[in-house]
């Protein structure tokens, strides 16, 4: 089916070679059927119950040079007039169209080298702009922690660049030369296939990364709602004065590291040792994350699912809910959950608070 789908997106995408691929065939089977039909002509007599399908086999198999044997010519006629021009002919069409398929591999390769190709992958990642080869990295490594996204394929979408780097192995990522807040440049990407959309500052020191960033979410979230795709969207600022324009855009995720390291720094002075916790937390590679969770225990109070969570044996604390749109941490005990909030939980795997809930929702029946 791979192979299938790269020889049908390839007919689809070069109509030139559509054009020259059905010449030659078109020229294989007249050149077929007009060396069958002489060869039976000449040899019908020289070979007794010989026929039409005999002698069209027989063009076939010595024009593909296979040579069998079970039918040869028997006749000078049909030896120096019939098959000599047929084996010569036969060659050059070999020549003719290996040379032809090793021309269309080539210029697809570099094509999809060089950011022109239609992506096919499902599920995937969208990276807008190309922030430099580390950052990158550094993203999708720790993506690819997560049980979810351990096989996940990378699409690069950005004007930025020529070429994929050298460094990024194909089989993971891909890329796609175009402006990210352009509709065609996304589609190109295979948007509306996505897993998710990461749009990253491509230059922190332009003043107009911020407006770039909005830009292209804009257009991304107006796909998203237009036609109905199902997608994540993370967008990154350098300015945290331009949140309130982001939002406005209607991202899932917003993140800026304006003012975070200052913060850090004087907190690592106060506490030493705190730099290392928040790497712990907010990496997948080592101890427990913070994970955002729907919840269904609407009506019960943070005290309670406080009290299960002691009461069970998985190693996980609630920190913090999400309720009308604001993030509260280490909510008062009791705060009662509504309707659409979200719990926010320090755990090391997300299913345990899964048990947890489905134990106080029977507790509650009982």
């Amino acid at each position: 089916m791979p192979i299938f789908r790269y020889f049908k997106d390839l007919l689809r995408r070069y109509n030139y070679l559509r054009l020259r691929l059905v010449r030659l065939f078109s020229l294989v089977l007249f050149l077929n059927l007009a060396f069958g039909l002489l060869y039976f002509l000449v040899e019908r007599h020289a070979q007794p119950g010989l026929d039409l399908l005999d002698s069209i086999w027989w063009a076939m198999v010595t024009m593909t040079t296979v040579g069998y044997g079970d039918l040869y010519p028997q006749t000078d006629v049909g030896r120096f007039l019939i098959a000599y021009p047929c084996m010569l002919v036969g060659i050059a069409i070999i020549g003719y169209f290996l040379g032809l398929a090793a021309e269309s591999i080539f210029d697809h390769i570099s094509n999809k080298k060089r950011g022109l190709v239609q992506i096919s992958q499902e599920n995937h990642i969208i990276i807008c702009n190309f922030p430099g080869l580390d950052k990158l990295k550094r993203i999708t490594t720790e993506l690819k922690l997560h049980p979810a996204y351990e096989n996940s394929f990378f699409v690069i979408v950005s004007d930025a660049i020529t070429t994929l780097p050298e460094s990024l192995p194909p089989g993971e990522f891909a890329f796609v030369s175009g402006n990210p807040n352009r509709e065609k440049a996304l589609k190109k990407a295979n948007i509306e296939n996505a897993a998710g959309v990461f749009i990253l500052a491509g230059d922190p020191s332009n003043s107009d990364a911020d407006s770039i960033t909005f830009a292209i979410a804009t257009v991304v979230e107006l796909l998203r709602r237009e036609n109905g795709y199902n997608y994540k969207t993370v967008a990154e600022l350098i300015h945290k004065d331009n949140i309130n324009l982001l939002k406005k855009a209607k991202v899932d995720g917003i993140v800026t590291p304006e003012g975070l390291t200052d913060c850090l720094l004087a907190q690592e002075f106060l506490y030493p040792g705190i730099q290392e916790i928040i790497t712990q937390i907010v990496s997948n590679e080592i101890g427990s994350q913070f994970y955002i969770l729907e919840t269904r225990l609407a009506g019960y109070k943070v005290a309670d699912i406080q009290v299960a969570v002691l009461k069970h044996p998985a190693n996980l604390q609630v920190i913090g809910i999400i309720q009308n749109g604001k993030t509260i941490l280490n909510p008062a005990k009791d705060v009662v959950i509504a309707e659409k909030d979200k719990l926010i939980m320090l755990a090391e795997h997300r299913r345990d608070f899964s048990s947890i809930e489905e134990d106080i929702l029977r507790a509650s029946q009982a």
